[in-house]
């Protein structure tokens, strides 16, 4: 259920593949507590960055054959979710004002 991205693949759930994407960031963005005033923009970037981080292993765990199938089945639709809110928060990320300022637009969360 991707919206343009190819997030699953063969090759994609992999411990080098994971392990490289993991090695690859900045783990104080992922980490760090903000120190921006806490607005509902704020806190969802910093949930995109953090789902963003944590996307391949949660893929990696909801493959693992020996955890029961409905514990694989929520965070497989977790993932969609996610997946969803960051398409749509990314979405928004593109509304410019005519003055070159930006537009922030709050996500459409799942009810």
């Amino acid at each position: 259920m991707s919206t343009g991205q190819q997030h699953h693949t063969e090759n994609s759930v992999s411990f080098d593949t994971i392990n490289a994407h993991v090695n690859g960031l900045d783990l104080a963005a992922v980490t760090a507590p903000s120190a921006a005033q806490q607005t509902p923009a704020n806190r969802t970037q910093r949930m995109v960055t953090n789902y963003t981080a944590a996307r391949p292993i949660l893929v990696a765990v909801a493959a693992i054959p020996f955890i029961p199938a409905n514990w694989r089945a929520v965070i497989t639709a977790l993932v969609v979710m996610l997946d969803e809110v960051n398409n749509s928060f990314k979405a928004g990320k593109d509304l410019a004002i005519g003055d070159g300022t930006i537009n922030t637009m709050e996500p459409k969360l799942p009810a």
